[in-house]
């Protein structure tokens, strides 16, 4: 099997998960499996429980509940691209619920989105009728002549098997001077790191490709586009939430640590951190 991003084929093992060896290439450092999962399998992951799964290495445990959090992620998201972009035409490809698209409507952008799961288009489409497709986004044809000033895909890049096709029909679908935003979880950020091979993002066979900033500049480059900044990207957890994943990656002494989120006065208290994932945006030059 061949790196997806240089085409080597000489590798070192990082981890082995789930039946599957993760796998840094030798030539350009990216991270990915072994092997690669089967395409049929990866589309059975994003059926309608997707949002609401009892698999804890699949999907979401409750995607809905989390809006408040996802809305103030969003608009960090949101306020960073209008340093490079102020306004326009958007378009948010992995689209869910529709939160991020809500944040930048606010903010003034005339805003599309597309998902794979049906579940998703129906939450998205309450919000935005008639602006909001199934499928992928090179199957959408609506928006086969469409340009866009700005296109953002959060957490979806690690999910794709064939990167390079797919970023450059993103930026083919850019006007001029239009900006690609792409958050995705960091395999050398220091969370990724500490928690080796416990780290939160080795959902595996869902995450099949790992970037770092140089691998991520590195495919942006080579799909035409010009990197403008690659940013840490945070996100905002309610305490609960952030202590369970503390608990689950600190196991067996996670016993050690007192349940003090459950005090009335903490259960909503939201934190901003560092989620172990990067943020770059770039321009079709």
């Amino acid at each position: 099997m061949s790196c997806v991003l240089c085409g080597g084929d000489a590798f070192r093992d990082r981890h082995e998960i789930a039946g599957h060896a993760v796998r840094d290439c030798a030539g350009c450092g990216l991270t990915q499996l072994h092997p690669m999962p089967p395409r049929a399998l990866l589309d059975e992951l994003y059926g309608d429980d997707y949002f609401e799964s009892d698999d804890a290495g699949r999907g979401y445990g409750d995607y809905a509940s989390q809006e408040p959090e996802y809305l103030a992620t969003f608009a960090d998201d949101v306020r960073r691209i209008r340093s490079f972009a102020s306004g326009g035409r958007l378009l948010e490809v992995g689209c869910g619920f529709g939160y991020f698209l809500e944040v930048a409507a606010r903010a003034g952008f005339d805003v599309h989105g597309v998902d794979a799961s049906q579940r998703a288009v129906d939450e998205s489409s309450r919000r935005f009728p008639g602006r909001v497709f199934r499928g992928a986004v090179g199957n959408v044809p609506e928006l086969a002549e469409q340009r866009f000033d700005v296109i953002f895909a959060a957490h979806l890049i690690e999910h794709i098997s064939e990167p390079r096709p797919f970023v450059a029909d993103l930026a083919s679908r850019l006007e001029r001077g239009g900006v690609l935003t792409l958050v995705t979880p960091n395999v050398r950020s220091l969370l990724a790191r500490v928690s080796r091979r416990r780290w939160v993002s080795f959902k595996i066979p869902e995450h099949v490709v790992f970037y770092a900033p140089d691998t991520m500049r590195q495919l942006l480059r080579e799909c035409g586009l010009d990197v403008l900044a690659v940013d840490p990207a945070y996100q905002y957890y309610r305490l609960p939430f952030l202590m369970s994943r503390v608990r689950q990656l600190v196991r067996p002494a996670d016993r050690l640590i007192p349940p003090f989120e459950r005090l009335a006065a903490l259960r909503e208290r939201m934190l901003r951190v560092t989620s172990g994932s990067l943020r770059v945006i770039a321009r079709r030059s």
